[in-house]
């Protein structure tokens, strides 16, 4: 029987080259993984040319903020039900616009249905919002383009959240503190240069994330010589 030994060095070089393999695995893992992380971080970013929707409610009495819970899913329905939203802005706003006399009936239908006395007022352009965030970010006052619902004066607190891209259509809401700006008149409807809103919790930064796994790689390395 032949016994066969191997160099000292041969051992070490291969436990260098495991070292080195299993290393850069862990690396382009990273890369992948943060890639994807930042490429989710960025489509949620509210673009420049988005079309965003509100319905601002008659007032803030308990009943006025059920009828417009109600017009909102009501509207929410029928939007979904057009199907997927074109990727291409002016498509996106010429579907839009082509519904507005359907959302117009379904919000008077609604309004009858609570037996109100005042009217509901549906209209596509560049409407006032006040500051607001959106994932963290923020996004200063102005004029942005905007399905907008008003139901009798508008100033109650308000729905909202992003038509195109359609980033939020029941998930995001806020309120408006300065509910009064929804009063203001429509300009005619064109992509806006600005961005706006959103309440849901900012995401964990990156550096968090790859620290985490720089320290198990660490760890990793450390444990092949322990």
């Amino acid at each position: 029987m032949r016994v066969h030994f191997y160099p000292q060095s041969s051992s070490k070089s291969y436990y260098f080259v495991k070292i080195i393999v299993l290393s850069l695995a862990l690396f382009l893992a990273l890369i992948a993984t943060f890639g994807r992380f930042a490429s989710a971080s960025a489509s949620e970013i509210i673009p420049e040319d988005a079309i965003r929707i509100r319905i601002i409610a008659n007032s803030d009495s308990d009943f006025d903020q059920k009828v417009k819970q109600a017009v909102r899913a009501s509207v929410s329905e029928a939007i979904l039900a057009w199907g997927e939203m074109p990727a291409d802005h002016d498509k996106a706003q010429s579907l839009i616009r082509n519904h507005l006399k359907q959302l117009q009936k379904l919000v008077n239908a609604k309004l009858n249905d609570y037996d109100v006395d005042y009217k509901g007022r549906v209209e596509l352009g560049e409407v006032p919002f006040p500051d607001k965030q959106f994932k963290g970010k923020s996004y200063a006052a102005g004029d942005y383009e905007a399905l907008r619902i008003t139901l009798g004066e508008g100033k109650g607190a308000n729905w909202w959240c992003v038509l195109f891209p359609p980033m939020c259509l029941t998930a995001a809401t806020a309120q408006d503190d300065d509910a009064k700006v929804a009063t203001a008149s429509v300009k005619p409807a064109h992509a806006s240069n600005a961005s706006d809103n959103g309440t849901e919790a900012e995401k964990p930064k990156p550096k968090f994330f790859l620290w985490v796994i720089i320290q198990k790689l660490i760890a990793f390395i450390a444990g092949l010589f322990s």
